[in-house]
């Protein structure tokens, strides 16, 4: 078929708030991928060859009609259901928890209308806001000497100044690693139905952090909880996330997704894996293990560290930050360039193996000699 020749006609036009010249997105068109003969600490995925290994086992293992076939995800919902202690009714499947927060966004926030978000966190918070015409209301995590804070009163009056629509709030959260106790949990929560508020806490890294809201959206009509399958379950390539609300709520955050929430192969590869429940839990182990043994040995070296809560860790090499930089390019990628100043100075490594963190020990401990 020939092409048309370009006719000069105007261009559509979008929404407003589409066309706030503030939101931008990644280019497309940049090939991103990563030197494979490094390993990959910069974005929080699960590193573990063990897990992988059990995932690999699992897709091998499927049958061929998730390549051709349109998802049914009530039997996958009734067994995350039973493992929860939750019914089907409160539950909700998206790509990934940002799939979840665009569909709080969509079935709540209407323009002009205030969300409540910390600052710095996942950065979609920031774009949706944009993108859907909301009013942000960010709350600075402040330096000090114990890293990132951040107190349960200065969110509790956040939301009864501004009385938001929506209070967005992932524990742990992100790229802090902090986190509120469960009485502080509570109190937020409750001051967000006080103002007619949805509140989302959002889990991604659980089991890292344990201490866990979603037993509570029972008791709170307005409590959306989201949980990743990208760090824990080392499923960030099939971009599968799920949600646990009162049922009231859920069938409003179901009435905004897209005819199928997930893919097929997605949904058989999280449906199996939630038989392999042992598999999960022996990962964070081996995880958890090598962010302690990592941070150990940077407090050997004089480094000051951020433990955090999620599946990373903080470390500011000071003075010898450039050399260490020089020692780890050829072997790891990592963050290192954090502007925030509750961050400054800070490099950020996601959690991974004893075994795989030993040579990133050796070399900053060969560049701080």
């Amino acid at each position: 078929m020939t092409r048309p020749a370009p006719r000069a006609m105007p261009r559509p036009v979008p929404r407003p708030d589409v066309c706030d010249p503030g939101l931008t997105r990644p280019d497309w068109t940049r090939d991103g991928r990563r030197d494979p003969r490094l390993l990959w600490l910069d974005k929080n995925e699960n590193t573990d060859p063990a897990l992988a290994e059990a995932v690999r086992s699992v897709v091998a293992g499927l049958a061929t009609e998730p390549q051709y076939t349109y998802p049914e995800a009530a039997p996958t919902y009734a067994k995350l259901a039973a493992m929860l202690g939750l019914g089907p009714d409160s539950l909700l499947f998206g790509h990934g928890s940002d799939g979840l927060i665009r569909a709080t966004f969509e079935a709540f926030v209407s323009p002009g209308d205030r969300i409540v978000h910390t600052a710095p966190t996942f950065a979609m918070y920031g774009v949706y806001a944009k993108m859907f015409g909301a009013r942000p209301v960010p709350l600075a995590y402040r330096p000090s000497d114990d890293g990132p804070r951040l107190t349960v009163d200065e969110v509790i009056g956040a939301i009864r100044t501004h009385r938001p629509r929506a209070v967005f709030l992932p524990n742990p959260d992100s790229p802090t690693g902090t986190v509120f106790d469960p009485d502080g949990m509570r109190a937020i929560i409750a001051a967000a139905g006080d103002a007619g508020a949805v509140i989302l806490v959002d889990e991604a890294y659980y089991p890292f952090h344990p201490l866990s809201v979603l037993p509570w959206v029972g008791a709170f009509p307005h409590l959306f909880v989201t949980r990743s399958t990208g760090k824990a379950w080392g499923l960030a390539g099939f971009r599968i996330g799920y949600g646990a609300a009162d049922p009231h709520l859920a069938r409003i955050l179901h009435k905004v997704k897209g005819m199928y929430e997930i893919n097929t192969f997605g949904l058989a590869v999280f449906d199996r894996m939630l038989d392999r429940l042992d598999a999960v839990e022996a990962s964070v182990a081996r995880l958890q293990a090598g962010k302690a043994a990592f941070l150990d040995a940077m407090d050997g070296l004089g480094y000051r560290t951020l433990r955090g809560a999620g599946n990373f860790c903080h470390v500011a090499f000071g003075a010898k930050a450039e050399k260490v930089h020089d020692a780890l390019a050829d072997l790891v990628y990592y963050r290192k360039d954090f502007s925030e100043p509750c961050l400054s100075g800070f490099s950020r490594f996601s959690a991974t193996t004893p075994e795989r963190f030993g040579p990133l020990i050796a070399r900053i401990r060969a560049a701080s000699a």
